[in-house]
């Protein structure tokens, strides 16, 4: 019985001893929404869409991100505009179907689509997973995505 006991005071000794260290040590947990990871710079999230410093937009409507994506997710209307030159209509990625592979960003010749850094993308309606040309140039302009 002597040993037993022993061994479960020793035991007992190690487990608080433990508790104490980490109790007055840092804490390794983020206060998340508050604050945000540092995500890694090659994070791929939601596509935005970036202008020119003019504020005129970079897509030329080649198509060439419509064509490369694999889930075939992304969907665009071009039209012909003034001075015979394409005009983006509608540019409509759905996130449901997006395996975030980048390759529309890597085939991008105007570096107009991007991958940002969103990735909370908990919607109940899948039909909000449908991302316009306006809401990714909105996202895009925002100062965070400067850097890209």
């Amino acid at each position: 019985m002597g040993l037993m006991t022993n061994i479960l005071q020793t035991d007992l000794i190690k487990g608080l001893s433990l508790t104490i260290r980490y109790f007055f040590s840092k804490p390794v947990t983020l206060r998340y929404p508050e604050v945000y990871y540092d995500l890694p710079e090659r994070f791929r999230g939601a596509q935005i869409l970036k202008r020119h410093e003019d504020g005129k937009e970079r897509c030329v409507g080649c198509g060439l991100c419509a064509e490369i994506c694999p889930s075939r997710a992304i969907a665009m209307e071009t039209s012909e505009g003034e001075d015979h030159e394409k005009v983006v209509n509608s540019y409509v990625i759905d996130l449901g179907l997006c395996i975030y592979c980048g390759y529309c960003q890597e085939v991008c010749p105007v570096d107009a689509v991007f991958m940002g850094q969103d990735f909370e993308l908990t919607i109940t309606d899948p039909g909000k997973l449908k991302v316009t040309k306006e809401q990714m140039l909105t996202k895009g302009d925002n100062p965070r995505y400067d850097r890209l």
